[in-house]
């Protein structure tokens, strides 16, 4: 039986990289996964602080290797074989179902917010297929014992006891730690038989694939006459939202011809199945017309509900990594950068606090952190379900996650500080965004809302936001075009 002092579970980026850094700060580190890269993965829209914060990890603990993918030019540059996309920030445009998409006065159904200045500074998407799959040839390169098609039994000890069979042989590893990075496996806390959280704000289903051959959206804008003189990018070159009547739709797109793609539907109003979906809105209809599924092989995933969650994240020997604590909703992008914040987090606790007494404090802390962390995503994705029966309310309340995002990034960038992510630690901020919840939640109730009611409320947003707009949120020059938002200081000098 091979001793390890930290057993991690689970190589997608996530766990591949927190593998790279715990070697790299003298731990004995084993990585195992049950499959082989590449394969199909979910979760691919990165973010100006997620570049920021892999940039950081990679200097910190000298991993020069990750930094190209921190921006896409320098992702072209030195890995043009690695698929991605380029990611400017974020484009919605809101559908009526049985009508083509139409434009209203003042962008009325448009929305772009700018999160970077140029395509070269851009954020990407991530081809997670060939990105998870460099992150674990890194692995295979350092001091990592890396065991891929392995299926494992964990038993608790003194530490923990990991058995299993890897091509016909046996496994048998002990650890003194154990970390989960299996994502909605939850291989650890189902082996500690513990109660998963049910009650979240948020409360939606996914159909997704990945498709080749998807016309572009601004194609069909400009096949209908839609003047986009004024929008600050190229609203593909974005993680771009469909906004419907039943939820949602993402669009992200590759520089390999393929493009993610995924109705996100709210379970209190829709059932509808894929087909049902694009024959309720033409215009989408029309960019699919051609498009084929190429992933996964099996075909569209539909999941159930999405929300998940445990209500103890770590505990004296071992921790979950966040994708495997909990997940809310693809809404706004928070999957990358809130993995690494974890990463980040819990590597620091153990570099610093590995033989030491404090070490379960720390631990108990960051168990403490993923909760805040999941609970006000809940809200701030639950305000914009709660708000698409109006655009406008639905505009002010994707603006709650951008006064979030974008003060988290100068608190790391200028401050020099270390926030939960999105300030989850603020408590002051998380109970505005609570009463605007509570707000939109009551709107929502009401058959019809008059439209002066829905101008006071989107005011009320923007008073109530006035601490933590940093970047002339709710005031554009152009009404919903934002043509930048992230923090200076973001930008590599």
């Amino acid at each position: 039986m091979q001793q390890f002092d930290v057993v991690i579970l689970g190589a997608g980026f996530g766990g591949s990289l927190t593998a790279l850094l715990l070697d790299r700060i003298g731990l004995s580190v084993a990585l195992i996964d049950r499959g082989t890269h590449p394969r199909f993965s979910i979760g691919e829209s990165s973010t100006p602080a997620a570049g920021y914060l892999l940039q950081s990890l990679s200097q910190k603990y000298d991993l020069p290797q990750f930094q190209p993918f921190c921006k896409y030019g320098t992702w072209q540059q030195t890995c043009p074989d690695i698929a991605c996309g380029v990611k400017r920030g974020f484009s919605y445009f809101a559908h009526q179902p049985g009508q083509m998409f139409q434009t209203e006065p003042a962008h009325g159904s448009e929305l772009l917010v700018t999160a970077n200045l140029s395509e070269p500074l851009a954020d990407t998407h991530w081809y997670r297929a060939d990105v998870d799959e460099f992150f674990a040839k890194e692995v295979r390169k350092s001091n990592v014992l890396y065991l891929d098609q392995t299926e494992i039994q964990l038993q608790r000890t003194a530490g923990w006891e990991v058995s299993g069979r890897r091509n016909g042989e046996d496994v048998s590893l002990r650890a003194a730690f154990l970390i989960d990075a299996s994502g909605t496996a939850g291989l650890v806390p189902r082996a500690l038989g513990m109660v998963p959280q049910t009650e979240f704000a948020t409360r939606s289903r996914a159909i997704y694939g990945h498709f080749q051959d998807v016309k572009l959206w601004d194609e069909i804008l400009e096949q209908n006459n839609v003047d986009r003189g004024d929008y600050p990018f190229v609203c593909d070159q974005a993680a771009l939202h469909h906004v419907l009547q039943e939820g949602w739709m993402w669009q992200l797109r590759f520089n390999n011809g393929i493009t993610s793609a995924g109705f996100v539907l709210d379970e209190r109003q829709a059932d509808q199945d894929w087909q049902q979906m694009l024959d309720r809105y033409p215009a989408i209809q029309a960019q699919f017309a051609e498009a084929s599924v190429i992933g996964p092989e099996t075909g569209l995933v539909t999941t159930g509900r999405l929300q998940r969650g445990w209500a103890q994240c770590a505990g004296p020997d071992w921790a979950l990594l966040p994708h495997t604590a909990g997940f809310i909703d693809p809404l706004h992008s928070t999957g990358i950068a809130q993995t690494f914040c974890g990463i980040e987090r819990l590597v620091s606790v153990l570099e610093q606090h590995w033989t030491k007494d404090a070490r379960r404090e720390q631990l108990a802390n960051y168990s403490d952190s993923l909760q805040k962390e999941r609970a006000l995503i809940d809200r701030l994705v639950a305000c914009c379900y709660r708000s698409r029966f109006d655009f406008s309310l639905f505009a002010a309340s994707t603006l709650f996650y951008f006064a979030a995002a974008t003060c988290f990034e100068h608190q790391r960038s200028q401050e020099q500080k270390q926030p939960l992510f999105l300030c989850a630690d603020d408590g002051e901020f998380t109970q505005t965004v609570g009463q605007w919840l509570e707000l939109v939640s009551l709107l929502e109730q009401r058959q019809a809302v008059p439209a002066y009611e829905i101008r006071q409320a989107v005011k009320q947003a923007e008073q109530m936001l006035v601490p933590w707009d940093r970047v002339g949120l709710f005031q554009p020059v152009v009404p919903h075009m934002y043509y930048y938002t992230a923090a200076p200081e973001m930008e590599p000098r």
